[in-house]
């Protein structure tokens, strides 16, 4: 009897290591055919980095790309024992030629592959920007905000919600004269609202002068390569494309169109960022 048991106990144990053997041997070829079959798609799902356009003095930034870091996509998936797309892991392929390597040139526009651009509103000591501040609530909206030091002055606590609410703010220093002491001033109380990664200055027109005095200062300047003065809806319509910075003085005639503006733009397709958003790489 003693045998008996001593042999079952032995047929049990070769039958347990048997199906533990065959249970690992399965599991190791499902996750080795999952390691080979991403290996085998991810260059589908990489993305290249865009490098920016640069022009002589004048730069379109460029765009951040992606491919599937096979080792943490296989950790994720090995759980499951099957390819998921979902589940793919990716890292960064970061441009070389960044926008913060490029402080002495102006930048025109964003880059152009996606459909987002950017409404720059230009805000006067005098202008009244409450109703488009509104409309931007309704539609949900991120805009940019360049303003001239009085008017910041006045208006401080706008300015402070306007930043927290994720808009852009850039500064026009005092009538736009970036030699003034009020250029200095903006730029560390801008600074110290939020978190935005850039300061900004702007420019319609080349000057050598605002370039390096706002690279000196580690500002970007903003040189838009549509500028609209009135008729804001009429010549939005004809000059939008992909990437656009749409200057837009804050008077009284576009007040009276921004809803209108807003709803043409989000209709044919456009995403409206932020210029922190548009310009990120």
């Amino acid at each position: 009897m003693k045998k008996f048991f001593q042999m079952v106990g032995i047929l049990t144990l070769m039958v347990g290591s048997f199906i533990y053997t065959e249970k690992v041997g399965t599991t190791a070829k499902l996750t080795d055919t999952l390691l080979t079959e991403i290996k085998s798609k991810k260059d589908g799902y990489k993305e290249n980095a865009i490098e920016p356009i640069i022009n002589e003095d004048t730069i379109i930034p460029g765009i951040n790309g992606k491919e599937v870091d096979v080792n943490k996509s296989y950790e994720a998936m090995s759980k499951i024992g099957y390819f998921n797309d979902k589940l793919l892991v990716y890292k960064p392929l970061k441009v070389e030629n960044t926008l913060d390597k490029n402080k002495d040139k102006y930048v025109i526009n964003g880059n152009n592959t996606k459909m987002d651009v950017t409404l720059l509103f230009k805000v006067g000591n005098n202008n009244d920007i409450t109703n488009i501040i509104k409309l931007l609530e309704v539609k949900k909206v991120k805009a940019t905000f360049f303003i001239e030091s009085k008017y910041l002055e006045k208006h401080h606590n706008q300015i402070i919600k306007l930043v927290q609410n994720g808009h852009t703010i850039g500064n026009l220093s005092n009538n736009e004269d970036y030699e003034d002491s009020d250029f200095i001033w903006m730029k560390t109380i801008i600074t110290n609202i939020g978190p935005q990664i850039y300061n900004y200055c702007y420019t319609e027109k080349p000057n050598k002068k605002i370039l390096k005095i706002c690279s000196i200062q580690n500002s970007i300047t903003i040189m838009p390569q549509i500028i609209i003065k009135n008729k804001p809806y009429l010549n939005i319509k004809k000059q939008i494309l992909p990437g656009s910075i749409i200057s837009l003085d804050a008077n009284s005639e576009l007040n009276s169109q921004i809803e209108v503006i807003l709803n043409y733009i989000t209709s044919k397709g456009y995403n409206i960022k932020s210029l922190e958003e548009l310009l990120k790489e």
